[in-house]
């Protein structure tokens, strides 16, 4: 007689392998007029073998609540249409804005500066006219904007410039004109009601210095981030920074030489033509002539951008992305270069310095809201053809806007969140000690042998040297005292030096040892955190 099944089989849904499901209630209100016929029986028996060989039993699968309850109705046919719906009524009018704006011309950018305190707008006409007034915001509803600061003076901004496509703005902070001696000046936007979209390269740390944003009943405001948007198209991970940046260098160095083998060939066509005189033997005038012909025929293939004639599919995955910089990212999508070296004077100057030289500083920002326009209009329709959902933007806009309250224990906070974080790091690092040291002492029988993980490492051996009463640290930094003139003459395997190369011990006195631990050092096992490199002081 078969079995009666359990309790929990009877009170909820589960498919054929035991996998709980929705409710029949919340079912039907989910997937709402759809069907969804039984898998092929063949199917539902490989996939039981497949538990049954890893010692799955479907039977013993958790029991969540059976939970019924009513939805709000679905905003469409299916979830797709649901959740594209919501996202849509999230995104906009956000999402038009910043549209219409991608393809935007802008306006020329100002010659001339007007030195006056808080927000000025300059008006280009169409018949080549223009004029600049003050005002006490912007009044378009879309900008591209970025700021200056002296942070080695204070956080807040000296300066900012904004554009549209309809008029330029650029905003001077009293404490630079010397008109207030107090620096903590917050950028005006204007009505908080206003649906506005502000595009920035790395934009939240421009938003920090707006005003409006510390309003705790928040802003209508959106903050669109192009450095975010080309992480989402064409970004690099960590991991793969150096190798971009040893390739950029090559390719650096490339271009140099290929700009001075062009001179060089120049300079020679120069030379060559006063050779080709009277007097000359008629037998060096026709080498010279090859020899000018050839340079000739070469000088087109050496002016030649590379990237013109290369295809991309035949370019390598370094030249097809980025760093997060404004110059590297406009170089990468616009093709742009940028000078930033004026950028290091915010960072020496002083505030009459800045002011002696305010018409170029302003330059300089507002070009930075120029190029980051002309990034906007590369990254933003990539963005939304690898990410068509409007959910993805409307993220983008939530993330964007937010903001972190905080009262006057958050100082004490960090205090404690970076004590903690320290001690969990030395426990780490003492943890990975005790492993290497355990895997030294493994070399003494070979005992490390069979052992899949620590196999991987060089076991050559390796013996300390004595030098001027200089010994070299064998053992991994492992802190074997140096006392009475007794020095350790054991071995040690290679990996030792590796991980403390160079380290040395003077005299018996004490000394720091830092060492460079590698992942393959410790077995996944010994470690629940993943590390790539770490370092300890023993």
């Amino acid at each position: 007689m078969p079995e009666r099944p359990s309790l929990k089989w009877v009170t909820v849904k589960r498919n054929e392998l035991g996998v709980q499901l929705l409710s029949r209630h919340v079912h039907s209100q989910v997937f709402k007029n759809a069907a969804f016929p039984p898998p092929d029986r063949s199917y539902i028996q490989i996939a039981r073998d497949h538990l049954t060989a890893h010692g799955l039993d479907p039977s013993q699968g958790s029991v969540l609540p059976n939970v019924s309850f009513t939805l709000p109705p679905l905003q469409g046919k299916n979830l797709d249409e649901h959740f594209h719906r919501l996202g849509a009524a999230a995104a906009q009018p956000w999402l038009g804005l910043a549209r219409d704006f991608a393809s935007t011309s802008l306006p020329p950018k100002p010659d001339y500066w007007s030195l006056q305190a808080g927000w000025t707008k300059y008006v280009h006409k169409d018949d080549g006219s223009s004029y600049h007034i003050p005002v006490d915001h912007p009044d378009d509803a879309v900008l591209s904007f970025d700021i200056e600061g002296l942070p080695n003076c204070h956080p807040y901004a000296i300066m900012a410039c904004a554009v549209s496509g309809d008029a330029w703005y650029a905003w001077i902070s009293p404490w630079l004109l010397g008109e207030s001696e107090d620096p903590e000046h917050l950028i005006p936007f204007g009505n908080p009601d206003t649906h506005r979209v502000v595009v920035g390269h790395n934009v939240s740390h421009d938003r920090s210095r707006i005003a409006d944003e510390y309003s705790l009943k928040g802003t209508k405001s959106r903050f669109i981030d192009t450095m975010s948007l080309h992480v989402a198209v064409k970004g690099i991970s960590s991991h793969q920074r150096p190798a971009w940046k040893k390739h950029r260098k090559t390719k650096e160095t490339e271009e140099e030489r290929r700009v001075e083998a062009i001179a060089a060939v120049e300079n020679l066509l120069q030379e060559s033509e006063g050779l080709d005189q009277e007097g000359v033997d008629e037998t060096k005038k026709e080498e010279l002539r090859k020899l000018r012909s050839d340079m000739e025929e070469s000088l087109p293939f050496l002016q030649a951008d590379e990237d013109s004639v290369d295809e991309a599919s035949s370019k390598r995955w370094e030249d097809l992305t980025s760093g997060n910089s404004l110059a590297d990212v406009a170089r990468l999508h616009c093709d742009i270069d940028m000078d930033k070296d004026i950028r290091d004077d915010f960072l020496v100057l002083s505030r009459e310095d800045i002011l002696g030289n305010i018409q170029d500083y302003l330059n300089y920002c507002g070009n930075d809201v120029y190029v980051t326009h002309a990034v906007f209009s590369r990254v933003l329709p990539a963005f939304l053809k690898a990410c068509p959902s409007p959910v993805s933007f409307a993220g983008i806009l939530t993330m964007g806007s937010s903001f972190l309250t905080v009262n006057e224990s958050w100082e004490k906070y960090i205090e404690n969140a970076e004590k903690t974080y320290r001690e969990l790091e030395e426990s780490v690092k003492g943890r990975l000690v005790q492993l290497a040291r355990e895997a030294k002492e493994l070399m003494v029988g070979d005992r490390w042998k069979g052992d899949v993980w620590l196999e991987q490492l060089d076991w050559t051996p390796k013996v300390a040297k004595e030098s001027r009463g200089v010994v070299r640290e064998q053992v991994c930094g492992l802190a074997i005292p140096f006392r009475f003139g007794i020095y350790p003459t054991c071995r040690a395997p290679s990996w030792a030096n590796e991980v403390n190369p160079g380290h040395k011990i003077r005299n018996g006195s004490k000394r720091s040892v830092r060492i460079r631990f590698n992942p393959t050092h410790s077995k996944p096992s010994s470690l629940s955190c993943s590390i790539s490199h770490s370092t300890a002081h023993l």
